[in-house]
Formats: C-alpha cells, structure tokens, sequence
C-alpha cells in the first residue's frame, strides 16, 4: 500500500450521512483527519427514495468532513445497506494439477469466480463475494490456503446479491455530489471491522447493528465471516412508535428519545415527566418517563427478537461464544445492551469504534461504528471483506466476470 495515502469511508444512512476522512501513516496505522455528518432525508429501509435529497446530505456530510481534515474528498468507500440484500451460500471445488499441486493465488481467483457463478434476473447483481473457509483435499477450515499442496481445493463462500437500481442510485447520489465510489463495501462488514476484536471473531461473535431503517447482522466464526442479514426494522420505527403513541412532532420524538429514552427496569416505577413542545404551536406537554420507556420497550422487544430468530435460523446460535456486539446509533439507548442480552439469552456489549490515532474519545460512538469500520477496510483490504469492482460485468444469465480489490491483488505477478 502507498505512504500517506487518504482514505474516506462514506455511510450514507436513513436518518444519518456520516464521512470519515483518513490517512494512512507507514502502511500499517490509519490516522482519523476528520468526521462529518449530515441529516439524511431522501432515504427509506437504507434504500435512496430521492436522490436530490441525498445528494444534499452527502455534499453537506463532504464539505463538514473536508473542513474538519483540511483534505479535499474526491473517492470514497461506500457502504451497501437495505432489506434489498440477499445471501445465498455457495460451493465450489478445483483440481489441482498434478505437475504443480500448490495453491496459487490464481487457484483461489479461480474457485472464487465459481463459485459466484449464479444465475441471477435482470434487477439484481452481486454485490460482494466471501469465502468463509477454504480446503486443502482433508485439511479444513483453511482462511488462506496460499501455499499449502494437495489435490482438490475447496471454498465455502456468501454470494450477497443486490438490487441492482438500488445500488446504482446510490452511485449517483455520490457522484452528483462531486465524487467517485472507489469501492463498494457491505456495511455489516464494516460495523464488524471497526467494533470487534480478534479474539471475539475467533472465538465467534455476532455485530448488531441498529440503524436508523434497518439492523445489520453479522456472525463470525474462526476470524471469518459466516453469516450476514439485514432486518427492515431500526430506530426511526421506535421514534415513529414515540410520536404517534405520545402524540407529538417527529423532530420532537427523536430529540425525546435521545435525550430521554431509556430501557432499564427500574424506570417502571418513575413517575416523574420531561416537558417537551408539542402540536399547539409549541405549547409544553408533559411526557412521563415511564410512558417514554415502554414504548421504546416493546419495540425494542420486537426487533431483538427478529435478532434473535435470524442468529437461530443462521444455524450459529450455540457457537457465539463471545456474544454479540451492539452498535450503531440506535444502540445508544440506556439499558439496552442488558434488554438485548435478556432476549437474545446472549452476553451483550456496546460495540464501539476501536481506538485509532486522531480519533477523540467522543466520536468513539456506536453511531460511527460503520463510517470508521469503512475508512479501515479501505485502508486495509482483507480476503473476508469481499470487496466487488462498483462496476460488475455480466455474461448471459448473470454470471458475474469482474472481481475486485483483494483477488486482483491474489494475482499479482510475484505471487502467481
């Protein structure tokens, strides 16, 4: 990787826009110039539904970034989101030839492109290809079999599809806010890349990210990822429950949420009420806490259970030893870490953005966890990552032809 080379990661949310800028210092050490943000509000389920609006959020989320990093923003790694995304895991396995049996990087490049070989309609394309683990004729859950011998090698991989008119307006939006999608990065991915450990990816861990249209969940087991889903369901549904429940504005919902909102027990019992505007020109209204909490309550208990019922469908339940890590912006909430870990019967912890020079304590928030896990993906590309070129090739029947950064960096003259 180049010296000094700048990196901005670009998480364009349902409620939020956020832009990291960073800067690589002796290849190995990602330094946090500056963050910017911007209220998002051409989005619905993490999926662009006006791109005038979003074109706006991220032009304003850039131009905060860029004064804050004295850095001019020209590419940038975007997440992919939305209920739009689709799994399926794959197989696939190549012989090895009998003159030279070692695995080379363009026997993984190879095993890779089959097994993303699928037939897919019109609407969608692949977005991102990962292998899970890779094997050596008898020798399993190999992450990077390069080098090793033998006679059949094997790969299990997620071929994650998308809407293709999803992703493309998304693309649009960037570039007509005057930059470029060097790459595209699923956002569950990054969440993982920026709040787990490697112990907790070893020893299997899930990422619960909740957003503000949608929560993310990512499982890992043996430091790769095994499983990824995206719930339609997130923070702005608790502020919609606040408002219609409680009768008051949007804006006024969410600013009660954050500034009030809790999901520990003991609230049962307060009596006592936070004055807030309400419809009649801005006249006070008295909330109760209690009243505040259990709304929160019981769609909180709604969307962990959808959590828990997806981690159990996954078929990886009995093997998170590490528990899950709860981040993102709707994780912020008093109390919910514990009402998570109650309904999954899981150790639950808040996922935050692990510690990088530049980075200030306070933007160490759950709510950055995928814009920063963005910018360290970009600045260290990873097999498990499952980067695509922004650009895929179809043959007939949908089959794609063009992978991206990591199996172009496999094929490298020196190593091939």
């Amino acid at each position: 990787m180049a010296r000094n080379r700048t990196v901005v990661g670009l998480d364009v949310g349902t409620t939020k826009t956020c832009v990291v800028v960073g800067r690589e210092y002796r290849d190995t050490q990602l330094h946090v110039l500056g963050i910017g943000t911007a209220p998002s509000l051409g989005l619905k389920g993490g999926q662009v539904v006006d791109i005038v609006q979003t074109i706006k959020a991220i032009d304003e989320a850039v131009m905060r970034a860029e004064e804050a990093s004295q850095t001019r923003v020209r590419h940038v790694v975007a997440g992919i989101a939305g209920g739009h995304l689709q799994s399926h895991s794959q197989h696939a396995e190549l012989r090895l030839g009998a003159d030279d049996p070692t695995v080379r990087p363009r026997h993984m490049n190879s095993i890779v492109r089959t097994a993303a070989a699928i037939s897919l309609p019109a609407e969608r394309e692949i977005a991102a290809v990962i292998p899970k683990t890779f094997s050596v004729d008898h020798l399993t859950d190999v992450l990077d079999p390069r080098g090793l011998t033998g006679r059949c090698l094997k790969v299990e991989a997620h071929v994650v599809t998308g809407a293709t008119n999803a992703m493309t307006n998304l693309e649009r939006c960037v570039t007509g806010a005057g930059c470029e999608v060097r790459d595209r990065v699923l956002q569950p991915l990054a969440s993982a890349a920026s709040c787990l450990t490697e112990d907790q990816r070893r020893e299997g861990a899930a990422v619960v990210d909740i957003g503000g249209g949608t929560t993310d969940v990512a499982i890992y087991v043996g430091d790769a990822c095994w499983h990824i889903a995206v719930l339609p369901m997130g923070g702005a549904l608790v502020t919609s429950d606040i408002a219609r429940g409680l009768r008051l504005p949007l804006r006024v919902a969410e600013a009660l949420k954050i500034q009030h909102g809790r999901a520990d027990p003991y609230v049962d019992a307060d009596e006592s009420a936070v004055e807030v505007p309400g419809f009649d020109y801005g006249a006070p209204v008295a909330v109760r806490r209690r009243d505040l909490a259990q709304v929160i309550d019981a769609r909180m208990e709604e969307i962990f259970t959808h959590v828990k019922d997806e981690i159990v469908r996954s078929g990886y339940y009995d093997v998170l030893t590490a528990g899950v890590a709860l981040t993102g912006g709707g994780s912020m909430i008093p109390g919910l870490a514990a009402k998570a870990s109650e309904i999954l019967e899981l150790p639950v912890t808040l996922g935050r953005p692990q510690a990088l020079w530049g980075l200030d304590e306070g933007m160490r928030e759950p709510q950055f966890s995928t814009a920063i896990g963005l910018t360290l993906m970009g600045a260290t590309p990873r097999p498990d990552h499952g980067w695509l070129d922004q650009r895929p090739v179809r043959r007939a029947g949908g089959v794609l032809t063009s992978f991206g950064s990591w199996l172009r960096g496999l094929a490298s003259p020196a190593a091939a």
